[in-house]
């Protein structure tokens, strides 16, 4: 079995452009999902990626701002350095059936990484993507709440993405709907050593990362949903408490948590670079 799971990033494969797998780790869509409503989440983006005329979804990520989006570190690392970068906001259907989704894409003109961020499935994966013009806040395209500053977070969170929606990194499902799941936290330690029992060592950091569940597999993060927010209903709307950064392969495998960049531990860090 230990043979067979592998640690993998959770960003999707691109046309033409080269995607990097880590042994050990999982890089889709939400294994066991269902389609989002329409406005559901309007903080969330679509990340593309284009060059040589072929452009592709590659990430998820978070709009903080009018100027700035949240994502995950390896959503820059792990792509060429040819090529162009844009967001793309307030949409759901990647189809748009019908045409009634009014997107908004918008060029992204600095990429900030975290400085002790080293690559592939490692802590601190985390990102600040700064567009070229402002977003128009609507209905359909809003910013998200971020956590107060080393705030841990428990019970019942949720997922959204455009991730694979396949157990499988060979033939991922990519869907054209936004994809969206309620999990459970598992506490790190528990993680830990979930992840060790099948695969040994792992680089999870019990305080900048954390896990879902649930551990009896068929429900997870998958290819594609890199970079994309993990959220908490509050009274006021959600609050972004992770990003999604990476996982066991292949998807939704029994006893194999997903696992998240903690935000409440980056909030200074986030602000810093904002400004």
């Amino acid at each position: 079995m230990k043979g067979f799971l592998v640690f993998a990033l959770f960003v999707a494969s691109v046309a033409a452009l080269p995607q990097k797998f880590h042994i050990g780790y999982n890089g889709g869509r939400i294994v066991g999902g269902e389609n989002a409503q329409r406005g559901e989440f309007p903080f969330i983006i679509s990340l593309r990626w284009s060059v040589l005329g072929v452009e592709q979804h590659v990430c998820g990520g978070s709009i903080i701002d009018e100027m700035h989006v949240l994502t995950a570190g390896h959503c820059i690392t792990e792509l060429p350095l040819a090529g162009t970068m844009h967001v793309i906001a307030g949409m759901t259907d990647m189809k748009n059936t019908g045409g009634v989704e009014k997107w908004q894409k918008i060029k992204v003109v600095e990429r900030i990484v975290h400085e002790d961020y080293h690559g592939g499935v490692n802590p601190n994966d985390i990102a600040v993507l700064k567009l070229e013009e402002p977003l128009q806040f609507n209905e359909f395209v809003q910013p998200i709440d971020l956590p107060h500053r080393g705030s841990d977070v428990d019970g019942q969170v949720t997922l959204a993405g455009w991730g694979s929606t396949s157990s499988s990194i060979i033939v991922p499902s990519m869907p054209s709907d936004l994809q969206r799941i309620n999990l459970p936290i598992v506490p790190i330690v528990e993680c830990d050593e979930a992840m060790t029992s099948l695969v040994g060592p792992s680089p999870l950091d019990y305080t900048s990362n954390i896990c879902t569940g649930p551990l009896t597999g068929g429900i997870s993060a998958c290819s594609g949903d890199s970079g994309g927010p993990l959220v908490q209903k509050t009274s006021s709307g959600y609050e972004q408490v992770g990003i999604v950064s990476w996982g066991i392969v292949p998807c939704g495998s029994v006893g194999a948590p997903s696992v998240y960049t903690k935000v409440s531990a980056f909030t200074d860090w986030v602000a810093s670079k904002m400004n």
